[in-house]
């Protein structure tokens, strides 16, 4: 059989509530989306017939294709698994274990909101409705950034968590940012899963890198399919690679730990902190001071023990 992929979607968050980013597609869209795509004759492929065309054991058919989800955000539960079931479609939504059931604190909270992922309960209780659930880790790092142990770690603990809430062992996994190269595919491997999922890259015919066409605020009502796939693939790739945020989040507040743990010390950054801590607000922007006094502190070429000799 020849491999050939059928079009995979990617679909984040699906909310009536705005925020700033390019992930948020309104219940209404989305919704239009998916009955336009029923009415041109499009049909769902499940997570294992997906992986069985990346492996050359299926040929996907012209009319077929694939609905993915990465975090798990709650309101999939209201927004988008009942307009999929009333169609007919199936998805496989990827979690991130962690934050079952929690707020994502683990992203960047553009505008200040925050939007809750979903419970396990509410897994449970659309297995075998249509919805797949795998995994996207434990808490969404940008694996290519993380040591060998920790992409293990990462990978291994998600697997785990949904084999013992889903009473399913999960058989893919979804790279957080579409981020993974040989280390990380090599390392899912090793970690029990029998595929990868990446974001917005053209796919390189490996089961461990199955590339996805992320369906972000401007996709037309045929996304990823539709005439203007083309223009559409462009603006999406070019808004991953723009995609930093989290990850800057991520280490910023890595900083801020690493400061946390070290001795106390005055800091010549002292009145930036308080007025930072006075006119910021800490949900959004907790690494702030920290991150201006880590600056300062390596533009003088300091360690810790000598921060008290910074003149004033």
């Amino acid at each position: 059989l020849s491999v050939k992929l059928p079009p995979v979607l990617c679909y984040h968050k699906v909310e009536r509530r705005h925020e700033l980013g390019v992930t948020r597609i309104s219940p209404r869209r989305f919704t239009k989306q998916i009955e336009r795509l029923a009415r041109a004759g499009w049909t769902t492929l499940g997570l294992s017939e997906v992986i069985a065309c990346a492996v050359g054991q299926r040929v996907a058919a012209p009319n077929e294709l694939a609905i993915t989800f990465d975090d798990g955000y709650r309101g999939l539960r209201e927004h988008a698994f009942p307009v999929l079931q009333a169609h007919g479609f199936r998805a496989t939504c990827f979690v991130i274990t962690d934050y079952a059931g929690k707020l994502n604190r683990w992203d960047v909270a553009y505008g200040g909101r925050r939007f809750a992922h979903l419970a396990w309960r509410d897994m449970r209780a659309w297995q075998g409705r249509g919805m797949e659930f795998a995994s996207h880790t434990a808490t969404h790092p940008r694996l290519t950034r993380i040591s060998e142990l920790g992409v293990f770690e990462e990978l291994d603990r998600s697997r785990r968590a949904i084999a013992a809430a889903l009473d399913a062992d999960p058989v893919a996994v979804s790279y957080p940012f579409g981020a993974a190269g040989e280390r990380e595919e090599r390392i899912a491997r090793e970690a029990g899963y029998a595929a990868g999922f990446g974001l917005a890259r053209a796919w390189s015919g490996g089961v461990m890198s199955i590339a996805r066409s992320p369906v972000y605020l401007w996709a037309p009502l045929m996304p990823a399919v539709g005439v203007l796939r083309a223009p559409e693939r462009l603006a999406a790739f070019v808004a991953n690679r723009c995609a930093i945020g989290t990850t800057l989040y991520h280490r910023l507040r890595a900083v801020e730990s690493q400061c946390e743990r070290q001795p106390a010390r005055e800091s010549p950054l002292d009145p930036i902190r308080g007025a930072a801590s006075a006119h910021l607000s800490s949900a959004a922007l907790p690494w702030i001071p920290a991150y201006l006094e880590r600056i300062v502190v390596q533009t003088h070429g300091m360690n810790s023990a000598d921060r008290s000799t910074v003149p004033r």
